[in-house]
């Protein structure tokens, strides 16, 4: 008897399995437009434990200069969830910069008595400007035979006294 009702269920599954539960089949369903990808417009730079930059989202917040509010989410460290696998050159207690954006410069301006920053804080400062005023985003392709338009990030320049002015390097 306990043989026949395993039978049972089994036939059952197969049945189902093979008539598709009562599902009817259904034809192509048209949803528009496939993604594109995400865009990374509000991100800061941190490092990994091989000093490798990584940019790590940010929420987007309404702010008149989005530049001095990317460098003030930089200033404040990772997160303690991203403090379990990323870290910061940048040395705590930094002062918040004057920040100046033009049409093609932005001018980074720390207070006397700021300390020397390491080449790799640098890199952050620089790469976090630079992707706050030129986010990355998937780009469409130009029609056939016309060239893509080439959009350059802005100029940077970082002040900070007594300190040489950093060689500018490339952001991943």
């Amino acid at each position: 008897m306990r043989r026949a009702g395993a039978l049972t269920v089994t036939a059952a599954a197969v049945l189902c399995l093979t008539s598709g539960c009562g599902v009817p089949p259904s034809g192509v369903v048209e949803v528009g437009e496939p993604a594109t990808g995400m865009t990374l417009s509000k991100a800061v730079y941190f490092l990994d434990a091989e000093s490798s930059l990584h940019a790590v989202a940010r929420p987007e917040i309404p702010d008149t200069n989005p530049v001095a509010a990317a460098v003030r989410e930089l200033l404040a460290g990772p997160t303690p969830t991203e403090s379990e696998y990323l870290t910061t050159a940048l040395p705590p207690d930094l002062p918040q910069p004057e920040i100046t954006v033009g049409t093609a410069t932005i001018l980074i301006r720390f207070p006397t008595g700021t300390p020397r920053l390491t080449p790799a804080a640098l890199h952050q400062l620089t790469c976090t400007t630079t992707l706050t005023t030129h986010p990355t985003r998937p780009r469409p392709a130009p029609p056939s035979g016309a060239a893509a338009p080439q959009q350059s990030p802005p100029t940077i320049h970082i002040t900070i006294p007594n300190t040489p002015s950093p060689t500018p390097s490339a952001c991943p």
